[in-house]
């Protein structure tokens, strides 16, 4: 029980003193900076990259949207124009009846 006890007091201290190690730019610090900067620096250089490719997506899905924005409208003002010339010819064929109606009609 004694050996058991002194054991877990070892590693509490040590695992206390590491902390402070680590804090103060001792060796071990410096290693643990060194270690762990590179991975770090990978993380971030890895986040730019998505964030890049994010912002390609984004631009990509702006233009595709105003592209088919485009498209929409153009198809629009064509259907607006083909109902114009639609409401025009019927115009004209609704004359014409009238027309032939006042000719052949007998008072």
């Amino acid at each position: 029980m004694k050996k058991k006890l002194t054991v877990l007091l070892a590693v509490a201290v040590m695992s206390m003193s590491s902390v402070y190690a680590a804090e103060a730019q001792g060796p071990i610090s410096r290693w643990l900076d060194n270690l762990t900067g590179s991975v770090a620096q990978k993380e971030q250089s890895a986040y730019q990259k998505q964030q890049a490719k994010q912002q390609k997506l984004a631009e990509k899905k702006k233009k595709r949207e105003q592209k088919l924005a485009k498209k929409r409208a153009k198809a629009k003002q064509k259907q607006l124009e083909r109902q114009k010339k639609a409401q025009e010819q019927q115009k004209k064929v609704q004359k014409k009846q009238n027309l032939l109606k006042e000719l052949f009609t007998f008072d």
